[in-house]
């Protein structure tokens, strides 16, 4: 073998040593890449919490039916009676895949103030004051306890119970809505994936060549989230904001000017008016005489 061959040979074994090295990775920590209950460097407990942003609320804890203890907030605006309450849609609200459940609480506050619904927010397992560890199967049976315990409480409108998740949320809701489409009314999907594999290899480019649609490594993937196979089960009216393709019982919204996670604060009437149309469509008509209050 000449100099030149043997240089070829080692950069071969070398790119193949990377590869296989990034792949072993990939496989073994592949959910502590995927879920993040705790921001680096960020001490536990909760950054704030709904008082802090003139929420009502009331902590739930509930238990899935592995055993896992569950934390959520259920969350409405001040002033509201029981017979308000009672008549409110519920929007079972699942969160991106970094931090716990206060940073959401910017948003959560004008989810509620905004389109005058009650949130049910729960914290996946490992996150927040959940126990447990997250991973694909866990999450689910989350979702599904998190439905079981709004559907169990005759203080609240549980026929008009919607599902709201962004971006790893998005996941969970969809599974979820394919799940239990009888329970729900609705399903709202904003910057949601079209399958774990596909994000790896856009966020990992060098891993395109063996991890995606067709590829072979696929198998290593075990938290597979594979929304574009669960999106053709569902029948309940959807939304999706920005992200996967339309479908015929699905409107798409697509926003030019926001980035990942920010559209509400970017593009806030074209946002905040696409839900409320969705929702007073499908779900709540009139949608509140103060449904662009914030206070």
């Amino acid at each position: 073998m000449n100099f030149l061959g043997r240089w070829l040979f080692r950069i071969c074994c070398g790119a193949g040593g990377i590869a296989g090295l990034a792949l072993a990775l990939l496989y073994f920590f592949q959910e502590n890449l995927l879920y993040i209950p705790r921001f680096p460097g960020v001490p536990p407990g909760f950054w704030k919490y709904p008082n802090d942003f003139k929420l009502e609320y009331e902590d739930v804890y509930l238990t899935t039916d592995d055993g896992v203890k569950l934390h959520a907030w259920l969350l409405w605006r001040s002033g509201w009676t029981k017979e308000v309450l009672k008549s409110r849609p519920v929007v079972m609200f699942f969160q991106e895949n970094a931090g716990d459940m206060s940073y959401r609480l910017p948003f959560l506050r004008l989810l509620v103030y905004r389109l005058n619904v009650i949130v049910f927010a729960l914290s996946y397992r490992g996150y927040g004051l959940s126990e447990g560890r997250p991973n694909q199967r866990g999450l689910q049976k989350d979702a599904l306890a998190g439905l079981q315990y709004i559907l169990s409480r005759n203080d609240l409108a549980t026929d008009k119970v919607v599902l709201f998740g962004r971006s790893l949320g998005g996941a969970v809701a969809i599974h979820l809505a394919a799940e239990q489409q009888a329970q729900i009314r609705a399903l709202i999907v904003e910057n949601t994936f079209t399958a774990v594999q596909d994000m790896a290899s856009r966020v990992v480019p060098p891993l395109s060549l063996l991890i995606g649609t067709g590829r072979p490594c696929n198998f290593l993937i075990t938290n597979k989230w594979s929304n574009i196979d669960m999106i053709p089960r569902i029948k309940v009216p959807m939304l999706m904001m920005v992200s996967l393709q339309a479908s015929p019982n699905c409107e798409l919204v697509q926003f030019e000017e926001a980035r990942h996670m920010d559209a509400y604060d970017t593009e806030p009437e074209l946002y905040w008016g696409a839900l409320a149309r969705f929702l007073t469509t499908h779900v709540d008509t009139p949608f509140g005489a103060h449904a662009h209050e914030v206070l």
